[in-house]
């Protein structure tokens, strides 16, 4: 008889796509166990293996006692045990686990997953029907599969680091490589999922936080190849577009965005600038972009005479997308995120979470912390 899967959290919510399916997530920090979350979210039994000190996350900052906002955020949704892979049974026990499940998810180096049996290799010829999912730092090449590596790190070696900020380059300021490479980890899992539907054999699948900031640089990466040019920073602009980014009103800055010179004419027209449509610095996209300074200038000049609020107001009523510029903090008290905004129970004390971007019969799927 192998061990039970541990008493805890269960989700009652047969109407969730993966009901059924069971998922052995052996994970830490938070793109794998972002991965994880989503196909818990998405109603798999997800048990989370914690080693005798815990989870790392559960030690970054700010912290809730044992736990923290990032352990919360990665691991909702799941029930917990705790392992000490360097004890036998207790590795036994971890592949008594992996044989009663659908999927197995796993962040550790394949240096270690070998010691412990866990490559694909090894558990490919065990369980034929066993979907193994990893995530790494750095990809499959051999002079890079077994080093370290987190989110800020990796943006600056993929370029993204180069391209954000203004005069300085910047992180991006929230952890995209991370939350990247979990969504890619899940994507895959849930292929992995209906190929074996129609094969019944299961399937390996694997991502890296390389892999994802090699395809989120897409854009300047064959923008370079087309033009010869180095890619640049462009602050809250965007180098393919005119006029984008924050312009100031009489009271702070909004955002802007111009996707088009259909657009551009619709803001023109709402800023009493109709003129600009006829100008041959700003009749074309490329020539805005080439005289966006000289543009944002007439822009502000005539966003001097508005607040932000009727700015905004007086862009999106003549269809120009434009928004004002706002902490995290204040979606608590934004009506458009509101039905998103899940509310849990935290130890005793209510918090809001965002649900799973992502309506399935019109609901988001919901959200459980662990207790």
């Amino acid at each position: 008889m192998g061990p039970k899967y541990p008493a805890g959290m269960r989700l009652d919510a047969p109407s969730l796509p993966l009901e059924g399916v069971v998922v052995v997530d052996l994970t830490s920090n938070i793109a794998a166990p972002f991965g994880s979350a989503i196909l818990a979210d998405l109603g798999a039994q997800v048990v989370h293996i914690e080693p005798s000190t815990g989870d790392d996350s559960r030690r970054m900052s700010p912290t809730d006692a044992d736990a923290s906002a990032y352990f919360y955020v990665v691991n909702r949704n799941k029930r917990f045990t705790t392992l000490d892979l360097r004890v036998k049974s207790d590795l036994d026990s971890l592949h008594e686990l992996i044989a009663g499940a659908d999927v197995f998810v796993t962040n550790l180096r394949l240096r270690t997953l070998m010691e412990l049996g866990l490559d694909k290799q090894s558990l490919t010829g065990s369980f034929p029907k066993l979907i193994t999912a990893y995530l790494n730092a750095y990809g499959p090449h051999p002079t890079v599969v077994n080093d370290p590596g987190y989110d800020g790190v990796i943006q600056a070696r993929t370029g993204i680091t180069g391209v954000t900020g203004g005069v300085e380059p910047a992180r991006a300021g929230v952890s995209i490589l991370d939350m990247g490479s979990g969504m890619w980890l899940a994507i895959g899992v849930l292929s992995a999922l209906y190929q074996r539907t129609l094969t019944g054999v299961g399937s390996t699948v694997a991502t890296s936080l390389f892999e994802t900031g090699v395809a989120w640089s897409s854009y300047h990466l064959v923008a370079h190849q087309l033009t010869g040019e180095a890619s640049s920073r462009s602050g809250t602009g965007h180098p393919a577009f005119a006029p984008y980014g924050l312009f100031q009103t009489n009271d702070g800055p909004i955002m802007i965005g111009v996707g088009g010179d259909a657009v551009f004419a619709r803001l023109a027209q709402a800023l009493g600038q109709e003129g600009l449509v006829m100008d041959s610095r700003f009749a074309t996209n490329t020539s805005r972009i080439a005289h966006s300074i000289e543009l944002t200038a007439i822009i502000e000049m005539a966003l001097s005479h508005y607040t932000r609020e009727e700015a905004v107001l007086l862009l999106r009523t003549a269809d120009v997308p434009a928004d004002v510029l706002a902490l995290p903090e204040d979606l608590l008290e934004d009506v458009a995120a509101a039905q998103q905004l899940a509310s849990v129970d935290l130890k005793g004390k209510s918090i809001y979470v965002p649900a799973l971007p992502l309506r399935i019969n019109g609901e988001y799927p919901p959200v459980t912390f662990p207790s």
